[in-house]
C-alpha cells in the first residue's frame, strides 16, 4: 500500500490568501507535527479547504452535488486576483522503499457562468496526463474520498460524531471502506444483473404474467434504489445542515449569556434567592441578638479587668475567711490558756504570746473589706463565660456569612438587564432555535421516508423474487438458465453471510482499539472501563467500572471530544499511518490536561505527518511546550486589515537541524 507525504502546498487567489503563500510541510522521523497558529479569519479553515480539494477536487465536497463545489470556489477566488486561483501541492509517494515527487496543481478561472477547472499532475519536471485522467483512482487506492474528513477534519466539528445516532453509521461504512467491502456489493450487484438479464431471455417462454409482473418490479425496484441513494446525499447533507446550525445556536448562546441573557433567564430563580438569603440573614440575627443577652457575656467585653476581678475575689475570701478564723481561734486559745494555767504556769505567758500572734495575723486580713458578693466566684463562672464567649463567636460568623451571601444576591438581581436591554438578544436566539428545530425535523422527516422507501424496497425484493421464482418453474427446458439463476441466488446469500460475519468480527476490534485509546486521552482513567460496539447494528455504548452503562449525556463537551478523537484514532489507525492528519482547532474546548493528553498520544502517535491548525490561544504555555517536543516547524498567520490579505511566517526559532536543506 503507498504511503503519502504532501511535502508542500501553496495557495493563491483563495480566501485572504492574495499572493502566493508557500507552506514547507516536510517533517522529521521523531518530529511529526507542523503547527500553524492563526486569528480567526486569518485562513486555517481555507488551508484546510485547500489540503481536501487539491488532493480529491469536487469529490471532497460533495460526490453528488458539483454546484456546491462550484460555489465554494467561487465564494473563495478573491475579486481584486489579477490570475486565477490556484492552488499546487508537492506530494511524496512511497511504495516500498521507492519514493515518486508528484507536483499537482489545480486552477480556477472564472467564465459566465461558474468557474472552469484545470488538473494538472507533474512527474518531476514532466507532466503526467495519463496519471492526471486517473487521478480519482489513484488517490482513491492510497485514501478513500470517504474517509477524507477522518484524516482532515475540523475540530470543532469532530463532537458530532459522538452523536449515538450518528456514530454506528460513521464506524459501519468506515469499516466498510477500509475492509474493501465495495468488491463484495459490486459482486453482488453484478450477480443481480446477471440474473436479469438472464430473466430477460426466457421471459418469452414464460406462459404466464409471472416474468412480466418480476419486471414491473424490477423497474419498482430500480426507482427505489435510485429514490435511496438520493435520499441518502441528501439526509448527509441535512445532517450537516445540522451540525452547523447547532453549532451557531451554541457559539450564540455563550455570547448571550455574557450579554446578561443567562441572569435574566435566571431573574425568578435570582429572586427567590434574594428571598431566601434574607430569611436566613433574619434568623441569624435573631438568634445573634439572642446571645447577646446572655447576663455573663458582658464580663467577656471585661479584658484584663476580669483578672483584676479573680485577684480581688481571692482577697475578699481570705477576709471572710480571717474572719471566722478568728472567732474559732479565739474560743480554742481561751481553752489551752486556762488548761496551761493549772497544768503548766510557766509556760502559759509563752503559749499566751504565741496563740496572740497568730490571731494578730488574721486580724490583719480580716481587716480588708469585701468589694464582691460571696455568690460571684470566678471559677464557677468560667466554664458558662467560655460557653457564652463561643455562642457569641458562632452567631456573629453566621450573621457575617449570612449578610454576605444577601448582599451577593442583591448584586445579582441588581445586573438583571431589562427585557428591552435584551431584545435583539432574543430575536437572535429564536432564529437560531428555529433554524435547529428545522434541522432536526427535516433529518428526522428524511430517516422516517427513508425507512418507508427500505421497507418497500424489502417488499418489492419478496415480490420479485417470488415472481422469478414462479417464472423458473414453467420453464422446464430452461434448465441450464435456472441452474444458472439459482446459483447466483446461493451466491448471493453467501456473499451477505461473509459480509455481515466480516464486519461484526470487526466489531470487537473496534471496541478494544476505542477503549484503549479513549483511556489514553481520558483524564478521569477510572470514569469507564471498556467502550463496546455491538457487531450487528454496530451501536456505541459506555461501561463504566461497575458494568454499568454510562449515558452519553453524562459526559462533558470536552469528554465527548475525546471520545471522538478516540473513534477517529482507532480507525486511522486502520490505515497505519499511511496518511497525513490535518486538524483544525483540535483543542478550543478541552482543558490543559486533555490538551497535553492529545499531544502526547494522538498527534506525536497518530500519523508520519500531523498538521495541527490552531488559534493563538489554544497552543501556548505548558501546552506548547508539550507540542514542541513533537514539532518539526512552526508558522503564522497574520491577516493585514488594511490589505485584506493573510501572511505565512515560519517562527525562527522552531527551525531544526533537519529543516535546513
Amino acid at each position: 500500500m503507498a504511503k503519502l507525504t504532501i511535502n508542500q502546498i501553496s495557495i493563491e487567489n483563495l480566501g485572504p490568501f492574495r499572493e502566493r503563500q508557500t507552506f514547507d510541510l516536510s517533517v522529521q522521523a521523531k518530529r511529526p507535527v507542523i503547527l500553524i497558529k492563526a486569528l480567526n479569519g486569518s485562513g486555517k479553515t481555507t488551508l484546510l479547504t485547500a489540503l481536501q480539494v487539491g488532493l480529491y477536487g469536487y469529490k471532497a465536497i460533495n460526490v453528488a452535488r458539483r454546484t456546491e463545489y462550484e460555489q465554494l470556489i467561487i465564494g473563495l477566488q478573491r475579486k481584486d486576483a489579477t490570475g486565477p486561483a490556484r492552488i499546487e501541492m508537492q506530494l511524496g509517494i512511497e511504495v516500498a522503499d521507492y519514493t515518486q515527487i508528484l507536483t499537482i496543481r489545480r486552477e480556477w478561472s472564472a467564465k459566465e457562468k461558474g468557474c472552469r477547472e484545470q488538473f494538472l499532475v507533474f512527474a518531476g519536471d514532466f507532466e503526467d496526463r495519463v496519471l492526471a485522467e486517473n487521478w480519482d483512482d489513484f488517490i482513491n487506492g492510497i485514501l478513500p474520498v470517504e474517509l477524507v474528513n477522518l484524516f482532515l477534519f475540523d475540530g470543532e466539528k469532530i463532537e458530532a460524531l459522538a452523536n449515538p445516532e450518528r456514530l454506528p453509521e460513521l464506524l459501519r461504512r468506515a469499516t466498510e471502506v477500509f475492509l474493501g467491502l465495495g468488491g463484495i456489493d459490486a459482486l453482488a450487484g453484478d450477480l443481480k444483473a446477471l440474473e436479469r438479464r438472464s430473466g430477460k431471455k426466457y421471459s418469452t417462454r414464460a406462459s404466464s404474467g409471472d416474468q412480466q409482473q418480476a419486471d414491473e418490479y424490477e423497474l419498482q425496484l430500480r426507482e427505489l434504489e435510485r429514490r435511496i441513494e438520493i435520499l441518502l446525499q441528501n439526509q448527509g447533507q441535512a445532517r450537516t445542515e445540522l451540525d452547523d446550525v447547532q453549532r451557531k445556536l451554541e457559539r450564540f448562546s455563550v455570547e448571550a449569556q455574557r450579554s446578561g441573557l443567562q441572569a435574566y433567564q435566571q431573574a425568578a430563580e435570582l429572586r427567590a434567592r434574594v428571598d431566601f438569603c434574607q430569611q436566613q440573614h433574619l434568623q441569624a440575627r435573631a438568634a445573634f441578638i439572642e446571645v447577646l443577652e446572655d447576663s455573663l457575656l458582658p464580663l467577656a467585653w471585661l479584658g484584663p479587668l476580669w483578672n483584676d476581678y479573680k485577684l480581688q475575689w481571692q482577697k475578699d475570701q481570705r477576709a471572710r475567711h480571717a474572719h471566722m478564723l478568728i472567732k474559732e481561734f479565739a474560743s480554742r486559745d481561751q481553752r489551752i490558756l486556762e488548761l496551761l494555767t493549772h497544768e503548766a504556769p510557766r509556760t502559759q505567758p509563752v503559749v499566751a504570746q504565741l496563740l496572740a500572734a497568730d490571731i494578730q495575723g488574721l486580724q490583719s486580713a480580716e481587716r480588708h473589706l469585701p468589694v464582691f458578693s460571696h455568690q460571684g466566684d470566678p471559677i464557677e463562672l468560667e466554664a458558662s463565660l467560655q460557653i457564652a464567649k463561643q455562642r457569641f463567636k458562632d452567631s456573629e460568623e453566621a450573621l457575617a456569612v449570612t449578610k454576605q451571601a444577601m448582599d451577593k444576591a442583591l448584586q445579582a438581581v441588581d445586573q438583571i438587564p431589562a427585557y428591552e436591554q435584551l431584545g435583539a438578544v432574543f430575536e437572535a436566539m429564536q432564529k437560531h432555535t428555529l433554524a435547529v428545530s428545522n434541522a432536526e425535523l427535516k433529518v428526522q422527516e428524511q430517516s422516517r421516508e427513508l425507512e418507508e422507501l427500505r421497507g418497500k424496497q424489502a417488499h418489492f425484493e419478496t415480490r420479485y423474487n417470488a415472481a422469478m421464482a414462479r417464472a423458473r418453474a414453467e420453464l422446464k427446458e430452461g434448465a441450464f438458465q435456472l441452474i444458472t439463476l439459482q446459483a447466483a441466488d446461493r451466491a448471493k446469500v453467501a456473499l451477505n453471510l461473509f459480509r455481515d460475519r466480516l464486519l461484526a468480527s470487526k466489531a470487537k476490534w473496534l471496541s478494544e482499539m476505542i477503549t484503549t485509546e479513549f483511556k489514553k486521552l481520558l483524564r478521569k482513567r477510572n470514569l469507564i472501563s471498556r467502550v463496546l460496539v455491538e457487531p450487528q447494528t454496530y451501536t456505541v455504548s459506555i461501561e463504566d467500572v461497575n458494568g454499568y452503562t454510562l449515558p452519553m449525556e453524562r459526559l462533558s463537551a470536552g469528554e465527548r471530544q475525546i471520545l471522538a478523537i478516540a473513534v477517529l484514532s482507532a480507525l486511522i489507525r486502520e490505515r497505519k499511518g499511511r496518511f497525513p492528519v490535518v486538524v483544525d482547532t483540535p483543542l478550543a474546548r478541552l482543558d490543559r490536561s486533555h490538551r497535553e493528553a492529545l499531544i502526547h498520544n494522538f498527534f506525536a502517535k497518530i500519523s508520519h505527518q500531523v498538521l495541527v491548525l490552531s488559534t493563538d490561544e489554544e497552543v501556548e504555555g505548558s501546552v506548547h511546550a508539550a507540542l514542541e517536543e513533537h514539532m518539526s516547524r512552526e508558522y503564522e498567520l497574520c491577516f493585514d486589515d488594511e490589505e485584506r490579505r493573510s501572511l505565512a511566517s515560519v517562527k525562527a526559532h522552531q527551525l531544526h537541524l533537519g529543516d535546513i536543506q
